[in-house]
């Protein structure tokens, strides 16, 4: 089997039709579309014209993620598409994703560009702010503990990547982003398609909404655990650029993990920080120190940093010796 989607829902039924008819118009001989129902009350399958393709199947409500694993557990291909029981694939999105991972055995799962839609009302600016900076990353992982630089309706992956790390995991954190983070520590490549892919209906019953797993504390639990494992193993010497009021956490969270940190950097007019000395960008230049963590929320200035710290200390590699961070 080449590639399965997989397709959980839960009282979807008044779009599902369209997601399993969109996956189905992707598939090949070679291709299954697998959809789990968990626990709907709203006969959601009920209505799905019947497909050589299509399997459906059924378990008491459990969740999100019992679900995902259940139905990835039953997928026979090489590789599984998600896909949201809300959204729509779009013409294309196997073919320039699948050609991407055959080509690079390093890559463990492939994204791509959104189409945002709503049925009635407006697109909110955040979900529409927040599509956007994700169709225009060129690089995943240099974006990686910003955000989710991934789509995960619109992510297909090996399936092998997946297995191999223990698939989903169930917890207080976005199951997708966890993901991504543990396919990158077990060494593996993640990477965007420049073409769009799938088309993203909001609602306010989305659970990125409704779920407490999305909230922003949850996103920053799996940051921290990604710069303990992988970034920041042991105390050693952190700069922080960062502005007062983003940068606070991570400050405080650096100095409770036992680093060091020889300055933080900010445009304010602050001499000292949680007693750090504060210096302007150009200390950048002459200061000590092992790690970079840059966390800047402001439009365009992340942008701006990089031109910065590419101009005072070409040597950092981004990703190695400096992290942006939200």
């Amino acid at each position: 089997m080449r590639c399965s989607w997989l397709i959980p829902v839960r009282d979807g039924g008044a779009w599902l039709s369209e997601a399993v008819d969109s996956a189905c118009a992707e598939s090949g001989p070679s291709d299954e579309v697998v959809v789990v129902d968990d626990g709907s009350t709203d006969d959601a399958v009920a209505h799905l014209k019947p497909h050589a393709r299509l399997r459906v199947m059924r378990q008491s409500r459990a969740g999100l993620v019992a679900a995902l694993e259940a139905g990835r557990a039953a997928c026979s291909g090489t590789y599984i598409a998600r896909l949201d029981s809300d959204d729509r694939a779009l013409p294309g999105r196997l073919a320039c994703q699948l050609t991407a991972l055959e080509r690079d055995r390093t890559l463990a799962a492939v994204g791509g560009k959104a189409r945002l839609f709503v049925d009635e009302g407006k697109i909110p600016e955040g979900m529409a702010q927040y599509v956007a900076w994700v169709n225009g990353l060129e690089d995943p992982h240099r974006e990686l503990l910003v955000e989710s630089p991934m789509l995960h309706p619109a992510v297909t992956f090996r399936a092998s990547a997946v297995e191999a790390i223990g698939g989903y995991r169930t917890g207080d954190m976005p199951e997708d982003y966890d993901l991504w983070l543990r396919l990158v520590l077990a060494g593996y490549r993640i990477g965007n398609a420049k073409e769009m892919v799938v088309e993203l209906r909001d609602h306010c019953g989305r659970l990125t909404r409704t779920d407490a797993r999305y909230r922003q504390v949850a996103f920053d639990r799996c940051r921290r655990h990604f710069l303990e494992v992988h970034v920041l193993p042991h105390p050693t010497r952190v700069v922080l650029w960062a502005g007062r009021r983003g940068g606070r956490p991570w400050l405080r969270w650096l100095q409770q993990q036992g680093h060091t940190l020889p300055a933080v950097i900010d445009i304010s007019q602050s001499t000292v920080r949680a007693q750090v000395p504060v210096m302007s960008p150009a200390a950048l230049h002459h200061l000590d120190f092992d790690r970079l963590l840059v966390s800047v929320g402001t439009r365009g200035a992340r942008a701006e940093i990089r031109a910065d710290i590419s101009r005072l200390r070409p040597e950092l590699i981004e990703g190695q010796d400096w992290w942006a961070l939200r």
